[in-house]
């Protein structure tokens, strides 16, 4: 992968000094999509920093390597990228660490039964310790069921076992899932790379290889403001991301302000992603803008601000 689209270690080591206390990383980006190379960022670390490295995972169905393998102190998640409600995710730890670190929460389970007094605190054994308040129980439920639903399409649509049943999910059965889950999303994607690359003025950010890369593909078009393209593909039947994908800072190495994104899961097929590029070309071939503004997606935002397009594509999903 390019340096260009990629976190290398070198650069993670190279920016950190003895007095840090801690490093953090995504494992794939919500703008170019890298999936980065998790193991070297948390080996680049390790000597440097006391504590180590905490990993943010955005590519839940990207790869199955375990929490011990990785070598990371901590590992979070969340949950709405694998069928789940939004707000509810994980934060798995080293059993080492999370008993030598102070709660960050306060409230509920995590003070021990009957040790408070008016100069000290004890606090609850694992997991409790980090449990304050009420928790959200009902999410929680949802999203551990939302896993066994995302199991069962991926192995066995037509004849579910896990969703809604007691049978446990082993490991070979999450693998072989999340594998199944990450080839269609390659496939899925590799096709938007090819197909989007034809479409006039287009500027895709990240690697070309699908491989390498989560199943977002985040572009401008020069001459077109982001936001409005994917208001002219909402009303065109795609639902669209525009803005800054919580990457602001990522935008702005980019020389842009905001881009518009299109994501493909498990759910999609061939010819929806057909059906999402097509209206982006149609769009961008046939679309009126009322007053002309020079923004350009290789350098900074400036000019007016466009006046909505006017699609042309008005065809619905099916």
């Amino acid at each position: 992968v390019p340096t260009k689209w990629s976190i290398p270690a070198f650069a993670v080591a190279g920016g950190l000094y003895f007095s840090s206390v801690s490093a953090a990383f995504c494992a794939s980006s919500l703008v170019v999509a890298t999936n980065n190379p998790k193991f070297a960022l948390v080996r680049s670390t390790q000597s440097l920093v006391p504590i180590g490295s905490m990993l943010e995972a955005e590519e839940e169905n990207e790869g199955t390597a375990s929490f011990e393998a990785l070598g990371a102190d901590y590992l979070s998640c969340s949950f709405h990228k694998m069928l789940a409600p939004f707000g509810t995710g994980l934060l798995v730890g080293r059993e080492a660490v999370l008993e030598a670190s102070a709660p960050f929460l306060y409230g509920g389970d995590m003070i021990a039964e009957g040790q408070v007094f008016a100069d000290r605190v004890a606090y609850n054994m694992l997991p409790w310790k980090y449990a304050a308040g009420t928790p959200n129980i009902i999410a929680t439920i949802v999203s551990s069921q939302a896993l066994r639903l995302l199991l069962d399409l991926a192995l066995s649509p037509r004849r579910p076992l896990y969703f809604g049943s007691p049978v446990p999910m082993q490991r070979s059965a999450v693998q072989m899932a999340l594998g199944r889950v990450a080839s269609w999303n390659r496939q899925l994607t590799a096709h938007a790379l090819e197909r989007l690359g034809a479409v006039p003025g287009i500027t895709i950010y990240g690697p070309r290889d699908a491989a390498a890369r989560a199943s977002l593909v985040a572009f401008n078009v020069a001459g077109y403001d982001p936001r409005a393209l994917a208001q002219a593909l909402n009303e065109a039947g795609v639902e669209a991301r525009a803005g800054c994908h919580c990457a602001t800072l990522a935008h702005r190495a980019l020389g842009i302000d905001a881009s518009c994104r299109l994501s493909f899961y498990l759910y999609n097929t061939l010819a929806e992603v057909d059906h999402a590029v097509d209206a982006v070309d149609a769009i961008v071939r046939s679309a009126r803008v009322a007053r002309a503004r020079s923004w350009a997606p290789a350098g900074p935002n400036k000019g007016s601000t466009p006046l909505p397009l006017q699609p042309a594509f008005s065809r619905s999903l099916p």
